[in-house]
């Protein structure tokens, strides 16, 4: 019998003990990846404004199928308020500048919420934004602060992360995949973050770790023309991460696998 919409059963609580301790244990091999794509991201620009433009460039453009005439007030706005964001030295400072992209001004969801999760309910109100690609830019200006691979790259002070907030995953296709071959299909953005947040696990040093089902399901899944969407080794995915560990694909495709069995038995079981 499947799991009710959002309910985060006992079985479902313990596969995801199984793959959060799989996460912790081979957490540095995604914080590489990402470090390569936060150099792309940060390291040509010279100062805050431009960092912080061209990260928001970076993930709107994640989106499979970006709206460049929905993106274009949001650029705009960007553009005329691009001093605020130039002055950004801190947390606090970046979530100001974040709200002059809300148009029309709306700022009723500021009420007594923690900083990051304000930050993700400003920029998932920004034209051509929504919550998966806002949670993303959250995710981004926390994993370049905080994780000591990142070093280099920091751009603003006094960085702190209260170890009681909880994360927005920027859940997709790749994870709502996952969670159905966990039995628990037909999940959403909303639902998965709340199965998560319900299932207390989560790394005070890595507060953004429950992200890196993203890799892991990347380079685990394909789509079959019969089939649809599987959950098997995809190495031509892995190869095509720009900044990809190649030399390490024999032990990172060992790990895939675990990660893989992890997922899959939950559909034989389901049957």
């Amino acid at each position: 019998m499947g799991n009710r919409k959002g309910i985060l059963t006992p079985e479902l609580r313990g596969r995801l003990d199984a793959i959060f301790e799989f996460l912790v244990r081979n957490r540095q091999i995604n914080e590489k990846v990402q470090h390569a794509a936060y150099r792309q991201d940060i390291l040509p620009w010279p100062d805050t404004g431009s960092k912080l433009w061209s990260l928001l460039h970076s993930k709107a453009h994640t989106q499979s199928a970006p709206k460049l005439d929905v993106l274009m007030p949001t650029w705009q706005n960007l553009h005329q308020n691009y001093d605020a964001f130039k002055q950004v030295r801190s947390v606090g400072e970046l979530n100001e500048a974040l709200w002059t992209l809300v148009q029309p001004a709306d700022e009723r969801g500021r009420a007594n919420k923690p900083v990051f999760d304000e930050m993700w309910t400003s920029l998932k109100a920004v034209a051509g934004f929504g919550e998966k690609t806002a949670a993303l830019f959250v995710k981004s200006i926390i994993e370049i602060h905080t994780l000591p691979i990142n070093r280099d790259l920091c751009f603003l002070s006094a960085f702190t992360v209260d170890p009681q907030e909880t994360m927005k995953v920027p859940v997709d296709k790749v994870i709502i995949h996952i969670f159905d071959c966990l039995g628990a299909p037909k999940e959403n953005f909303t639902s998965i973050n709340g199965m998560i947040e319900q299932s207390g696990l989560r790394l005070a040093e890595r507060p953004t770790l429950w992200d890196d089902l993203w890799f892991w399901g990347f380079i685990t899944q394909l789509n079959e023309k019969v089939a649809g969407r599987v959950t098997r080794i995809n190495e031509p995915k892995f190869l095509s991460i720009l900044g990809a560990p190649v030399d390490q694909w024999d032990r990172i495709s060992f790990a895939a696998e675990e990660f893989r069995q992890l997922v899959e038995p939950a559909r034989a079981m389901a049957a």
